[in-house]
């Protein structure tokens, strides 16, 4: 099975699939059939002349490898690739902003005083670890904050929590963690107006830059979903030698919906490995795989770091690439700029920014970050009530993973119940020595776990803001 049939033969398009849009004529040819640019005028400069010629013969002969390489790749399985195509769509003036839909939680707050039992609910009973409300150094607010919005409080309530808390003058980290609690309570609920105005808020307090807006994922991410997600990582130089990292995220996906690209390790890249992971990225989203993408900013830099505007290098992919990962970070401002000086190099139209289809999460890491960026326990987007057979296929991820790493990326909210039956998981394994750690925690899960007395056993690291 070829790299590129898997996908085409994946990607599920059919009456409700949207065409294929052009960005114009001359990007939706195959990179190896480019026509070179028109020659000078009679009365031009002949030497001008011979210079853009042997410019459009390199981007020719670049072209050619990358589509020599997917070739070779491709008979290796019996499938020939389509060519790489440049996404379009209508003016950058007429971008549709993707519906947001409410949050809703049902009303389900336990009293501090409650037994453990009824915390745990009655699979909870099993586990022969007591619960109880520990102190943290958050305020009474925040702890009240997280519980309700642990067991879907409405937000409003959780709001008025929060906003008490950072009325406060303290320079507690209690109540620098209460703003971050509350960019996320408007971000999970898509509040975008409140977390606009608060970061302005935010900027005036602390007199540093606040969170940033992400768009929120198309569909909600169900406990099917979780588990141990394959991971690609791209080290030192992206180039022509990814190709055995591209085969091994062909079979990845041919088990898995879910996959993981990490960049946090790479170091460079040159214009064919550019083409060869657009071609991927492109038909990962076509076929309807999850991605989730660690130090997609540091790909962004290392592309835009051999660009220059009006010059014509090799090949048109590193542009491409850089607009599809600006396009996958939600960057609308910069995707904008960067089609400008694509349009001005290459004097074709600028495409349009468009929200991507696709499920994407992002994870920020950088060269300090790298460690914290590998293969992981991916927990899914709400986990409440009963969540046994979760729990007993995380017991088996962590026989064979030491130390255990659960990436909380997709994470929005985890009841009271499902937390005490995660704490009765990793007690035992604390306890026998094994190293947790629970990454890119929401500061609304985050405060939860503080309650529950999770970070006492397990290193508890927040997203990065």
């Amino acid at each position: 099975m070829g790299i590129f049939g898997f996908f085409n033969r994946k990607s599920g398009r059919g009456k409700d699939a949207a065409p294929n849009k052009e960005t114009s004529d001359s990007i939706a040819q195959p990179l190896a059939q480019r026509a070179p640019p028109p020659a000078a005028s009679e009365t031009g400069n002949e030497q001008v002349d011979r210079g853009r010629l042997a410019v459009a013969a390199r981007a020719d002969a670049t072209a050619r490898k990358i589509d020599a390489i997917e070739s070779e790749m491709s008979s290796e399985f019996g499938t020939q690739p389509p060519p790489l195509r440049a996404e379009a769509g209508p003016p950058t003036n007429a971008v549709k902003q993707p519906a947001q839909t409410p949050v809703s939680f049902e009303a389900t707050l336990p009293s501090l005083g409650m037994s453990t039992e009824f915390l745990l609910g009655v699979e909870g009973k099993t586990i022969p670890v007591p619960i109880e409300i520990v102190s943290s150094e958050a305020s009474q607010a925040v702890e009240e904050a997280a519980i309700l919005f642990a067991n879907g409080q409405p937000t409003e309530l959780v709001e008025e929590m929060l906003r008490s808390a950072i009325a406060e003058e303290s320079p507690a980290q209690g109540t620098r963690d209460a703003w971050h609690m509350l960019f996320d309570l408007y971000q999970i609920s898509g509040q975008q107006l409140q977390f606009e105005s608060l970061s302005i808020d935010y900027v005036g307090r602390f007199e540093t830059s606040p969170p940033s807006w992400r768009r929120a994922s198309p569909s909600p991410v169900t406990e099917d979903q979780a588990g141990a997600v394959p991971t690609i990582a791209f080290s030192g130089k992206l180039d022509n030698n990814i190709i055995k990292l591209l085969e091994r995220t062909v079979r990845a996906g041919e088990t898995h919906k879910t996959l993981r690209l990490d960049f946090s390790r790479l170091t460079e890249v040159a214009p064919v490995g550019c083409g060869l992971l657009l071609r991927v990225l492109k038909r990962l989203q076509g076929s309807q795989h999850e991605l989730v993408l660690v130090g997609a900013n540091i790909l962004k830099d290392k592309t835009r770091a051999i660009l220059q505007v009006g010059r014509r290098d090799e090949s048109e992919a590193p542009w491409l690439l850089l607009l599809e990962v600006q396009r996958l970070l939600h960057q609308e401002q910069e995707f904008e700029e960067t089609s400008m000086d694509y349009c001005v190099t290459f004097e074709v139209s600028p495409p349009a920014f468009e929200i991507s289809g696709s499920k994407v999460t992002t994870v920020q890491a950088d060269g300090a970050a790298a460690q914290e960026s590998g293969e992981g326990f991916l927990l899914p987007k709400v986990i409440e009530g009963s969540c046994e057979s979760l729990m007993t296929e995380l017991s088996i991820f962590a026989r064979d993973h030491a130390p255990l790493v659960l990436d909380c990326a997709r994470l929005d909210r985890m009841d009271f119940s499902a937390a005490g039956q995660l704490l009765g998981v990793l007690t035992p394994l604390a306890g026998n020595g094994q190293e947790i750690e629970l990454r890119n925690v929401n500061y609304l899960v985050a405060a939860l776990f503080r309650v529950m007395g999770i970070h006492e056993i397990a290193r508890v690291l927040p997203r990065k803001v």
